[in-house]
């Protein structure tokens, strides 16, 4: 009895002692860990889908509900009525597995478990309230360690008892039900407390606001005067004093506690630094969430519990040691958190991503428990991580607001989640979807966190190159931030922010891995089409959609200023894939193929958009990349394809899904492009030379422009100095010659229809008056329509040649290598010493012939592997000529001429393409099948290459004459200036 007086009477203790009881017993769920078998198994017998697409959901919506008021109600009361209730809601929650049978009954079970889970936060904000403040770290740890040795003790017991034992899952329950009520007894010893986070009464609040406005940011003390402390003490104890004159349920009371919660609040989210911790907390802890709250589902789908030995209650008891163990090696780890935290993030996170995809990929149960173990154990390190980085630099109240918030946030998340992936109501879709969509959300938050963690860290090495450990982490979290502020105003600021979401949107928008298998997807017993409706009916519809929505897309483009248009076309791409996904009729495929119509005449704000928002020195490097990244994502969506349908990982449909998540991402992210505030035609600054073409300085200008840009492309030796853009200097010279004229410096100023229109038109008369021009046009448009429909239609023959059916296909992988080979022989192209000029037709006209050849060759020989070779070897030849005809046509052009050429050429070949499909593919017209088609286009390039050929061998003759005119009569000269000399 003294002892137990004594241990009462010790202070923190007490308290702490029963709380690690009540810890230990309540989480101690023997039965937890195989709660699905129990409920799909005869017992409940309840089926999977019902499990996994309406009972678990329901537990998400009613945790959501009951977050936010349990939150105010556990401060309100003072913890311990609401560990009494939890505890309380516990041996309720098994006495309904154990007694209750029926669906209903299950429904209400996961309300009940919705109120345990809610009232988890008065686990640890009670002893906070009644120890003092130099034991927190210790109380902590006890209490943290209560909890995972229950768990740990509770799942080894469970499977012991099932794999050892051969218990009934009955008793497992029941056995579970008698330890959670010995946590309901104990929960009766706790001492009550006296005081809460926030409901402090009037006074006792205002002292709160006072002692935290005393502190420095994030919680830093500020030094005291040492002659006030005697006095502060005695206020603090009169207002102690008052307080107890303020009822607990006054008015007063809630409107103080309002205010402190207002407070903590600003001071918790006023620092960016923490705002990305929170973040992270936030999305991760909702992936992690959904991800343990279906794990048994998945471990059942791959090993039915029903005909094979279940392990699972040994796994989670792993998870826990090996989780508690990278948590508790977190205290010893030397690391700079503030520099290096958001990088370990973001790798760890990319870890849980791929542990994720092994647990959705694999067939083997021993694969998905160990990526689990290693998912969870990740998940577990950073947790840690970052509680301790943002509880380190926040007040109790602070952190105890911040932990109800991201917990709030997280989900929420996940509620949004649940509704729309797992709900019966919605998509409700089967568990090997649902983890890929899991684990490419959280492939999502690792690449934002190496992003942010990679940028973060050179800014810190970069301001602070010498600064030794000690010194880093003495450094104040707040200093640093605001070096990144700094370094983050100026890069958004700058022409790499929007290139950069640019270069993200134009890769996850251009991954698609179903795209290569279309033809098989659609001709099999996923869409049951037949090849003829596929050929004639469906495909044609996108060639007449492209050609009706081009022009008014090309100028709505520019009229809206290329963003609105650049999310239109991610909107149209994931209505076309859900179609794809959700419908199978001939007219729904219509409907999907004129939607893929509108996605591609939207193609032209891609590239317009970034000419808009960033200066004209950095056109090239910006097209570059933003090229690069568009033939990266059809290389990786056509790997990707290939290696989900050899290895038979995916099925099509489970593709689409993956296509939808990585759209959505496109999406999202297009949502933060800057608006720009200039456009080419309708929102152009008036000191661009094509805005005052009738000015003589303007002129002037663009006859220096035009006569540089001649030298430079005949020119062999140029050098990266000669490469300048000619504009730039241009535009100098008449700076210093004073000869720019006011109306070039005026702003920015929107533009009537009918003058964009005309002046359209005077550009357009002057750009197709030169007969070079012309011609190198007229190759681009006649070469892309038969490029168009072949790469429409090579699928089509493919599954003539060799159907997909009896033959395992490689569509994928010859996409990725002609996708490769092709952006090789571009590249190659700027490094050639050619006079294009004079021996540019010629070579149209040969590569032409060697692409028809390649047609032929497809068409004729019945072999999959030749078909394979002859398409690379012409998607290759096109590539190279296509870049060619760009680079002569952009030579001699300025920005807004070359645009206009380009859709004007675009607009040429889609009319020619219209023609040859309601000609040729449309069952309206011929309705011819793929080898007659292919024979037609075959015959078509080779009509190409017999004209350019004819016209280059005429341009190098007229050439070669012309230089053996001018030879005699220079040779005249000279003689006849030797002799008068």
């Amino acid at each position: 009895m003294e002892c137990w007086t004594k241990l009462k009477s010790s202070g923190w203790v007490y308290p702490t002692a029963i709380l690690s009881l009540y810890g230990f017993f309540a989480n101690c769920r023997v039965a937890e860990p195989f709660l699905t078998p129990y409920l799909i198994g005869p017992h409940k017998n309840i089926s999977e889908e019902v499990v996994t697409n309406y009972l678990f959901p329901i537990w998400t919506y009613s945790y959501l509900a009951f977050l936010f008021p349990v939150f105010l109600l556990t401060d309100f009361l003072r913890y311990k009525p609401l560990i009494m209730l939890q505890g309380l809601f516990l041996v309720t929650n098994y006495l309904l597995l154990c007694f209750a049978p029926g669906l209903a009954a299950m429904t209400f079970l996961q309300v009940n478990y919705a109120v345990v889970t809610s009232t988890e936060v008065a686990y640890f904000s009670y002893i906070y309230s009644v120890i003092p403040v130099e034991h927190y770290q210790r109380a902590t740890g006890y209490l943290r360690s209560a909890m995972l040795t229950g768990y740990t003790f509770g799942a080894s017991l469970g499977q012991m008892l099932i794999s050892l034992a051969g218990l009934d899952y009955f008793y497992i329950n029941a056995i579970t039900l008698g330890i959670v009520s010995i946590a309901f007894l104990v929960s009766f010893w706790l001492p009550m407390p006296k005081r809460s986070l926030f409901f402090k009464g009037e006074n006792v609040a205002a002292v709160g606001l006072q002692s935290q406005q005393e502190e420095g940011p994030l919680g830093e003390k500020k030094p005291k005067d040492p002659e006030t402390d005697g006095d502060e003490a005695g206020c603090g104890k009169e207002t102690t004093e008052n307080n107890s004159k303020v009822a607990w349920f006054s008015w007063e009371n809630v409107t103080a506690a309002g205010h402190l919660l207002w407070l903590s609040f600003k001071e918790s989210y006023s620092s960016r630094h923490l705002i990305y911790w929170s973040l992270w907390w936030a999305l991760a802890t909702a992936g992690y969430v959904q991800v343990f709250n279906y794990s048994q589902l998945m471990w059942d789908h791959i090993e039915p519990s029903a005909t094979s030995s279940i392990y699972n209650g040994g796994v989670e008891a792993v998870c826990s040691l090996v989780g508690a163990a990278a948590a508790f090696s977190v205290a010893y780890i030397k690391v700079t958190w503030v520099v290096w935290g958001e990088l370990a993030l973001g790798l760890f996170s990319a870890v849980g991503a791929g542990a994720v995809f092994l647990m959705a990929f694999t067939s083997s149960i021993w694969v998905c428990y160990a990526g689990y173990v290693l998912f969870k154990s990740c998940y577990m390190l950073l947790i840690t991580i970052t509680t301790f980085q943002i509880a380190s630099n926040l007040s109790m109240e602070c952190y105890a607001l911040t932990f109800g918030i991201n917990t709030f946030v997280a989900l929420l998340l996940q509620t949004i989640i649940t509704v729309t992936v797992v709900d019966e109501a919605a998509l409700g879709l089967d568990i090997v979807t649902q983890f890929i969509i899991y684990g490419s959300y959280y492939a999502v938050i690792s690449l934002l966190f190496l992003i942010r963690g990679s940028y973060t860290a050179c800014m810190s090495h970069r301001h602070c190159p010498e600064d030794t450990e000690d010194k880093e982490q003495d450094s104040s979290v707040e200093v640093i931030s605001a070096h990144n502020m700094e370094a983050v105003k100026r890069w958004r600021s700058g022409w790499r922010y929007p290139t950069t979401l640019l270069c993200i949107y134009g890769f996850f928008s251009t991954v698609k891995p179903l795209e290569p298998f279309l033809i098989p997807y659609l001709t099999g017993p996923d869409k049951n089409l037949t090849m003829e409706e596929v050929n004639n009916e469906i495909f044609p519809v996108w060639t007449y959609s492209y050609l009706c929505v081009l022009v008014p897309v090309f100028l709505l483009t520019d009229w809206l200023r290329y963003k609105p248009v650049v999310v239109f076309q991610c909107v149209m791409l994931f209505i076309t894939t859900a179609l794809l996904q959700w419908t199978s009729t001939v007219t729904a495929m219509q409907v999907m193929q004129f939607f893929y119509g509108v996605v591609t005449a939207s193609e032209v704000a891609y590239f317009s958009y970034i000419y808009s928002v960033v200066d004209l020195k950095r056109y090239r490097r910006a097209t570059s990349y933003c090229r690069s990244v568009q033939l990266l994502g059809s290389t990786v969506g056509a790997v990707l394809g290939q290696l989900v349908v050899s290895f038979d990982l995916m099925s099509y449909q489970n593709i689409l899904v993956l296509t939808l998540v990585l759209t959505a991402i496109a999406l999202f992210t297009s949502l933060f492009l800057p608006m720009p505030q200039q456009s080419m035609f309708f929102h152009r600054k008036s000191n661009t030379p094509a805005a005052g073409a009738q000015d003589h300085g303007v002129e002037t200008l663009e006859a220096r422009k035009h006569s540089r840009s001649s030298k430079i492309s005949q020119d062999e030796g140029r050098t990266i100095e000669d490469e300048k853009n000619p504009e730039d200097d241009g535009e100098k010279e008449l700076e210093e010659s004073g000869s720019i004229p006011l109306e070039l410096k005026k702003p920015i100023q929107a533009k009537t229809c009918s003058k964009v229109l005309l002046q359209l038109w005077k550009d357009f008369r002057e750009c197709y008056s030169s007969r070079q021009l012309l011609y190198w046009s007229v190759w681009w448009a006649m070469a892309t329509c038969g490029y168009n429909q072949t790469v429409n239609y090579v699928q089509v023959l493919w599954e003539h040649v060799e159907p997909s059916q009896n033959f395992t296909i490689y569509n994928g992988g010859v996409e990725a290598m002609s996708s490769l080979l092709s952006a090789a022989t571009a590249y190659g192209i700027g490094f050639t010493d050619v006079r294009w000029e004079l021996w540019g037709e010629l070579a149209l006209g040969g590569f032409s012939g060697l692409g028809a050849a390649a047609l032929f060759l497809m068409t004729f020989v019945g072999n999959i592997w030749v078909c394979y070779v002859g398409y690379i070897i012409f998607k290759c030849l096109y590539m190279l000529l296509i870049t060619i005809a760009m680079y002569q046509l952009a030579a001699d052009l300025s920005m807004e001429r070359y645009a206009l050429v380009f859709g004007v050429n675009n607009f040429g070949a889609l009319a020619l393409q219209t023609i040859i499909t309601s000609i040729v593919v449309d069952k309206g017209g011929l309705g011819l099948s793929i080898i007659p088609q292919f024979t037609i286009y075959a015959s078509y390039f080779s009509a190409i290459s017999v004209v350019f050929l004819v016209r280059g061998v005429f341009s190098v003759w007229r050439a070669q004459r012309t230089r053996g005119e001018t030879a005699p009569s220079d040779t005249n000269k000279s003689s006849d200036l030797e002799e008068r000399l």
